[in-house]
């Protein structure tokens, strides 16, 4: 198997070595690296350049993530994608590990479990929530995939390996799913075939970056609004139910009257008025013209129906 490891970057010349590093050295190693510099006004392109790392740069000018990777990956002469973000890094077994669970079947796609690293207490606080996925398995279905990630969150980029063809036929990354690019592309790349999950956690994702490629990409909007987009975009496909959108839409306005300013309230009460109920389209409405005595209510709401879940394994303290 022959890895191409994918890394977009824009201004991560504070992680870029340490990424590189990473790759650099696994026990199993990679046939090549190609780093996409987005127009990075800091040193990201000079700490690449002068890495000890050997690296393929491609340089682009504010792209944006997506299509970052979508350059990259039209340049990979390997057989294998694997993704990498400018800001996490990789544990030196990862594609040691990629090659074991891969090797022997006719899965075009890998994904694992993730340490995640937050930068406000310097330690991995969480790891990914693998759900039923307790040992490396082969031959999961696309149906699997939709259930685990509805239930589980099950999606870490960093960890993720595709099949170059498969990332051509399915036409890799959509530009246009800002905030979502990454489910969407799993969505299609594992539609009708295979795929394989390794619950152990070979990469680490740092959380909490405030210089987050996709964040600073994503608008609020975009955000809001990425996993209805997808599941819309999606739903010939999987099983999305009209009550399935129709709660997503819900959530969605409530967050924006809390969260957002006026124009992004309107781009995203366009985009989910018409899957609302009627009911709700009129509490919508109303909000809007009252966000505040909204806000106050939805707080009250959020505080005596408590904490929410989150799709992360809690990892507490060392003592």
């Amino acid at each position: 198997m022959k890895f191409s490891v994918v890394i977009p970057c824009y201004n991560a010349e504070r992680w870029i070595e340490q990424t590189l590093e990473s790759v650099a050295n696994q026990t199993l190693s990679a046939y090549e690296i190609i780093v996409v510099d987005d127009g990075s006004t800091d040193n990201s392109r000079d700490r690449i350049q002068g890495s000890n790392v050997p690296t393929t740069l491609v340089q682009t000018q504010r792209l944006g993530p997506a299509a970052a990777r979508n350059t990259a990956i039209a340049a990979a002469t390997g057989d294998w994608i694997a993704f990498l973000d400018a800001d996490d890094w990789w544990q030196p077994n990862h594609l040691e590990r990629v090659q074991a669970l891969l090797k022997n079947s006719d899965d075009l796609v890998y994904l694992a479990a993730a340490e995640h690293y937050s930068l406000n207490v310097n330690r991995v606080v969480s790891l990914s929530d693998n759900g039923p996925l307790i040992q490396p398995t082969n031959q999961l279905d696309h149906t699997t995939y939709f259930e685990l990630y509805l239930k589980h969150g099950l999606l870490e980029l960093s960890s993720m390996v595709v099949q170059l063809a498969r990332l051509q036929e399915v036409g890799s990354f959509d530009p246009q799913m800002s905030g979502a690019e990454d489910f969407d592309l799993m969505l299609r790349v594992v539609y009708g075939k295979t795929w394989a999950y390794d619950p152990v956690p070979s990469t680490v994702y740092r959380c909490n970056n405030p210089d987050s490629y996709s964040q600073k990409s994503a608008t609020k909007e975009l955000s809001l609004t990425a996993k209805f987009r997808t599941l819309l975009k999606n739903r010939d496909c999987y099983p999305v139910s009209e009550q399935m959108i129709q709660g997503i839409a819900k959530t969605i306005m409530s967050k924006a009257i809390t969260e957002c300013e006026v124009e992004a309230r309107k781009a995203i009460s366009t985009l989910t008025h018409p899957y609302l109920s009627k009911s709700q389209q009129i509490i919508f409405t109303l909000a809007n013209f009252s966000p505040n005595l909204y806000r106050l209510a939805n707080m009250l709401r959020n505080k005596i129906k408590g904490p929410s879940y989150a799709p992360r394994r809690v990892v507490p303290p060392a003592s």
